[in-house]
């Protein structure tokens, strides 16, 4: 059911279902209303008729043919007599039924007439009852409607006569005409609707796809204005919205930036300082071992101190206008070496070399924050893989550890800035490798997390 989750779909079933109730309460009334009028109006002209039949009909001839039923001259003079009442009153069959609904005389359509009576014994005995009776319509073989009706006479010494005729309802070939011609009208204004609102739809959907893209993006710290500046309506009243928190967000991030920027510097500073004495109180102390352990511990914190500093500005700075098309297995390679200061067991395997256009320090201090994690997260033994391809004009760079998954429930919060789950640090690595990638145009996500370890890659434009 996930597809009518879709408002398009919502729309386009609510359309269908508005159309087809619309169409039933229009068409279907039409049609009965119809129908029974033509009917009531075959109902009326066949009461005259048989009014006017009953009158007609020579009853002293009926008589003697009742009493002489063996007479040919008799029962040809009455069957010519019918015969001429039938054209003139345009019936399929007119026949006479004697008390136990036999057919006496007829003419016509002698097939229809036995049909008829054999099928409306129950309208022949209220016509004795009530005088005039009307059979419901009914079809012959052929498919042919007719219309019957009933009338009791009597002669002098037979009672329980009945005058029968039957008429061509031939209005209900057209009757059933229209009610074909309003389903194909209905099915067809139900087709076209739907693809109507399917169509329009895309007016309201596809915006609001675009603006969830982008209120996307901006979670994911990147975003373009979306296209909505000639919309006059809610929508674009709501892009208008976001595009102004966007710039609000931007706005708030840089001045965040620039007082971490500037906060760090006024750290750098003492903290150069107390770097250069802590190595010469270092220095000082090697021939005692107590004094010696102390300052070394000093020496540590305040190069731990450095590198968050660092870190901060590293977050902080803006990336220099000018980029140079470098190969990223050399700056890798770099990176390595460096790393090797803190994790000489560590393997490392590179496949592939690109060339992009990036910022050598900067981009190397991406790489160097997403070796560290690959390294923090692994054991030894498990080498850390990167793996270099490309695509068109975009370099991917692939970096795969085997280590402890990441959690689930935690994989949208790790390029957030300070969201750490480790017990050190402040948690700026990815938030900085994520930046660092963003000032060069690309992007970096998490591929996966599972059993079979965990991979970010990392995108930049070709070099």
């Amino acid at each position: 059911m996930k597809l009518f989750n879709r408002l398009a779909w919502k729309l386009a079933l609510f359309t269908g279902l508005l159309i087809l109730l619309t169409v039933l309460a229009l068409s279907v009334p039409v049609y009965w209303l119809t129908r029974n009028t033509l009917e009531d109006q075959l109902a009326d002209h066949l009461e005259n008729n048989i009014t006017n039949l009953a009158t007609t009909i020579d009853t002293e001839l009926l008589r003697f043919y009742i009493r002489y039923p063996e007479s040919q001259i008799l029962r040809d003079s009455l069957e010519t007599s019918l015969a001429n009442m039938l054209r003139n009153y345009s019936a399929s069959s007119i026949y006479i039924l004697d008390l136990e609904n036999t057919i006496l005389l007829s003419a016509g359509n002698k097939l229809n007439a036995t049909h008829s009576t054999l099928i409306h014994q129950l309208e022949i005995e209220k016509a004795r009852t009530n005088g005039i009776w009307f059979a419901p319509l009914y079809q012959d073989e052929s498919g042919k409607s007719f219309k019957s009706v009933y009338k009791s006479f009597e002669t002098d010494n037979f009672p329980g006569m009945i005058i029968g005729l039957d008429a061509d309802a031939r209005f209900l070939k057209y009757t059933g005409m229209l009610r074909q011609r309003i389903l194909l009208i209905g099915s067809s204004v139900l087709i076209i609707g739907v693809i109507a609102v399917m169509i329009l739809s895309q007016t309201l959907t596809q915006p609001l796809r675009n603006l969830t893209e982008f209120a996307r993006n901006i979670g994911h710290g990147r975003a373009e204005p979306p296209i909505l500046q000639k919309r006059r309506d809610e929508i674009g009243f709501l892009g208008k919205t976001m595009e102004e928190m966007r710039q609000e967000i931007a706005q708030r991030e840089n001045e965040n930036k620039e007082l971490i920027a500037s906060v760090a510097h006024e750290i750098r500073n003492p903290l150069a300082g107390m770097q250069v004495n802590a190595e010469l109180l270092l220095e000082a102390t090697q021939n005692q071992k107590e004094l010696h352990t102390y300052s070394r511990a000093v020496t540590n914190e305040i190069d731990n101190l450095s590198n968050i500093v660092e870190n901060f500005l590293a977050y902080a700075r803006p990336i220099d206008a000018t980029l140079e098309s470098q190969s990223l297995r050399t700056i890798i390679n770099e990176t390595i070496d460096t790393l090797k200061r803190d994790f000489p067991n560590h393997q490392f395997t590179i496949s592939g070399d690109e060339q992009a256009l990036i910022h050598p320090n900067k981009i190397r201090h991406s790489f160097f924050n997403m070796l560290k994690n690959a390294c923090e997260s692994s054991q030894e033994q498990n080498p850390v893989n990167v793996r270099m391809t490309r695509n068109n004009d975009t370099i991917f760079i692939a970096f795969q550890n085997r280590g402890e998954p990441i959690p689930p429930q935690i994989q949208s919060q790790i390029f957030e800035a300070f969201f750490s789950t480790k017990g050190s640090g402040v948690g700026l690595g990815l938030s900085i490798a994520k930046s660092i990638v963003g000032q060069h145009g690309g992007k970096i996500h998490l591929t996966h997390s599972d059993s079979d370890g965990t991979e970010f890659v990392i995108e930049l434009p070709a070099g």
